[in-house]
């Protein structure tokens, strides 16, 4: 057996029960070779997303990858993001919030495969999908993936450009440093100190739901 697993998924949640099943279920839907851990961080939710989990871990029999934290007081988001960072162990994180979702089995395999194949690619993100309020699922509108895309210069000057549920990385953050748990948007902080150690790679194929 191996000591670790080759990709650690973080999900934090808060007040996530009306979406935090089909959240798990795209990760634990996931095919190919890609042996995981999905780590749960659930900051003190108000509402039923305690008790959507602990049913998953009662009926699903792929549920014993999934590592499940339930904090006892809320932390705050990046608290709780970076609690979740500290455990993950695989060499390759992902990240699906709790109100996120994957729509395609293979999407870490892919993203996988890709990472293992160019060294010099620290992280690969995709194509998403937008759920409206009203439930209807869209285009992206939100984001507009630049040309010369892969570079950090390209990442500060015009901002982020990745969404959350898309991303795979290498684990190769071992310190944070003490800005980061101040920063009001965690994952674009995180995608500027990875690509100290590479570049980034875009996949125009529609994995996953924000």
């Amino acid at each position: 057996m191996k000591p670790y697993p080759l990709v650690s998924v973080i999900m934090i949640t808060y007040g996530h029960e009306k979406y935090i099943r089909e959240a798990v279920d795209g990760v634990l839907k996931q095919v190919g070779g890609c042996d995981l851990e999905l780590i749960i961080a659930n900051d003190c939710s108000p509402d039923a997303t305690d008790t959507v989990i602990h049913n998953i871990l009662k009926e699903n029999p792929r549920a014993s990858c999934l590592h499940y934290i339930r904090h006892k007081k809320n932390m705050g988001m990046m608290q709780n993001f970076i609690f979740a960072l500290q455990h993950a162990k695989g060499k390759y994180i992902a990240l699906c919030d709790g109100d996120d979702y994957w729509t395609d089995p293979h999407k870490l395999q892919k993203q996988v495969d890709f990472l293992e194949a160019y060294p010099d690619y620290v992280l690969c993100f995709h194509k998403v999908k937008i759920l409206k309020p009203n439930g209807e699922l869209v285009e992206d509108f939100i984001t507009k993936v630049p040309e010369n895309y892969e570079t950090q210069e390209t990442l500060a000057r015009l901002g982020n450009y990745i969404h959350t549920p898309s991303v795979v990385f290498r684990n190769v953050i071992k310190e944070f440093p003490p800005e980061f748990s101040l920063s009001p948007i965690g994952d674009y902080f995180l995608y500027m100190l990875l690509s100290e150690y590479g570049k980034l790679k875009y996949l125009e194929e529609e994995m996953g739901v924000y």
